[in-house]
Order: C-alpha cells, then structure tokens, then sequence
C-alpha cells in the first residue's frame, strides 16, 4: 500500500525524491534459449544458400512444429485460471524476470473506435492467497506456487477482503456491457457513414431523403454515445466538464469501491446506485432506438443497391 507522504506534495519543491518500491510480483525464471527451434541454411559445393523445395508444402505439418520465440504464464486460482501472460522469449540464456501485477484477466473498456486487442486486459485484483503459476517454453514447463498477501500494516478483515473483491467483480460485469453497448454503437455508425457516403457519391439528388436521414441517424448515435463516454472536448489547457456521463459515474464508484481498506461504506453503496441509475438510463435510450429508428432507417436504405458498374453507351462508327 502507497500514500501521499506529508510535508511537500510538488516535485517543483526541490525537496529530495525518492524511487517507489515497484508493484506486483517479480518472476525470476531461467531459460536456455539454444532450445529454441531455428532453422539453419545449408550451404551447396559452391557456397551458395541451398532453397529448401519443400518450402510450403506441408503446411500442416509446419503449422505442428513447437515454436521457441515466446514465453506464456498462466496463473491459476486452484482449478481457476485467472490470467494468462505472454511476452517474447529473450535472445539470451540465464536469468530473465517479469512482473505480475496480482490482476485476474479483465474484459474490454468503451472506446469510441473499433480496436482489435493484442494482449489480455488486466481486472480485478486477487485476493490474498497461495497461486498456481505455470510457464511454458516450447515444450518445456515450469510450475511453482506464490503467495499473495496484503501489506502488512493493513488490518484487514476476512469480510472487508470478501466486499471490495465481489464489488470489483460486479463493476466489471458493468464494464464489460458498456464496452459491448459501445461497440455496437460504434459499428452502427461507421455503417451508417460507408452507405451516406456510397449513396453521396451515386447520384445526391436522387437519393437526398436517405442522405437526410443517414445524418440524422449519425448524430442520434454520436448522441447516445455521448451518454457513455462523453461529448469529444477539444479545448486545451486545464478544463473543468461539469457533463454527467455513464463512465463519469463509473469511474468515481470504482476508484472508491477498490481504493477502500476496510468494510464498504455507505459512500460506495450511493456512488453504486448511482452509477447503476445513469446506466440503465443509457440502456433504456439506446433500446429505445435500436428499436424504433435504427429499424426504421434499415428498411429505408436496405433495399437501394447501387451497381459497381457505370451506365455505358454505344457509339456510332460514322
């Protein structure tokens, strides 16, 4: 556990500074990267890099081989797998280390683009306990156990333990449906945009009315997800925006719920029921819509369909 020290609370103070102890577990794990499956060339009687012929052929059997190039840790809660790690496997053998930031796998946050993740999103923070910690190499395999436990100075209750984790995991069930709601609202418009700008292109008069209403139907999303993430502020310098929002609420129930040691109070209970009312607002609008307009506009513009090929003439050879 961190606080804020007393005396200066500004860097620019020219008081002295210390380092942070670093958070999380450090793994120590030894590999020997010469077990690592490399293809080597061969050289033919003239000195040249011999072409394997068999390049391609058996991708199947390609597809089988044990790869060397990364290393995974998976971390388990008794038969629970909890979190899965991946990174690179080093260049050189001996001693390597990594870190566990003691978070169980977390699902996706809202973003107002469509984002393909590359690597598992850190949740929830586990709770004090014995882990099960499995690496793999190729098809080499280290297991060792950890032990997880709470600063020592903290006094804390089985119940307060029990109360911050379960409130945890039930914010991140509402984060996982605002990013899903998000997503969908995100795709819809992106649609709505491609068909504006294919029927704009086709011919503006003739399809005026579908235009019309592709705009309106872009500023209902934008609208809705406004409701979630926010309006988009392009002022700079320090700003101050008084707009409630379903991620405002969110975030000022989570940063209570997860930074409190002890029992939850009736503080995290309001800033919950909070959050829960703007969200089931949100829904209840977005719904509304799916329900009315979004269908309404599909049936205006699924029908159209604009052909790839251009009217073409023929012409007279006189």
């Amino acid at each position: 556990a961190t606080q804020q020290p007393t005396g200066s609370r500004f860097g620019a103070d020219a008081t002295y500074q210390g380092e942070n102890k670093k958070g999380g577990a450090i793994i120590s794990y030894y590999v020997d990267v010469s077990k690592a499956d490399k293809k080597e060339d061969t050289d033919d009687e003239n000195g040249d890099k011999k072409q394997d012929k068999k390049e391609n052929v058996d991708v199947k059997k390609d597809k089988n081989k044990v790869k060397f190039d990364s290393i995974t840790l998976e971390i388990f809660d008794g038969a629970r797998q909890i979190r899965t790690l991946k990174f690179k496997a080093p260049k050189e053998s001996g001693v390597h280390k990594t870190t566990w930031y003691l978070r169980e796998k977390g699902v996706d946050r809202a973003s107002r683009s469509i984002r393909k993740s590359t690597r598992e999103a850190g949740g929830v923070s586990v709770k004090p306990g014995t882990y099960q910690l499995k690496m793999t190499f190729g098809d080499v395999v280290s297991e060792q156990t950890i032990k997880v436990e709470f600063d020592p100075r903290l006094e804390l209750s089985e119940e307060a333990i029990n109360q911050k984790y379960n409130a945890s995991k039930e914010l991140e069930k509402y984060q996982e449906k605002i990013a899903a709601i998000v997503k969908q609202l995100v795709e819809s418009k992106n649609s709505v945009t491609s068909i504006k700008a294919d029927l704009s292109k086709e011919d503006k008069a003739k399809y005026k009315d579908e235009i019309k209403s592709s705009t309106k139907i872009i500023k209902k999303v934008d609208s809705l997800i406004a409701m979630y993430l926010g309006s988009i502020d392009k002022r700079q310098g320090i700003t101050r925006n008084p707009e409630i929002t379903v991620n405002q609420r969110f975030g000022q129930a989570s940063r209570y719920i997860r930074s409190r040691f002890g029992e939850q109070t009736a503080t995290e209970q309001i800033l919950m029921n909070q959050f829960v009312e703007e969200f089931k607002k949100a829904v209840s609008e977005t719904n509304t819509f799916f329900n009315n307009d979004w269908i309404a506009y599909k049936k205006s513009v699924e029908n159209i369909n604009i052909s790839p090929f251009k009217e073409t003439k023929i012409y007279s050879a006189n």
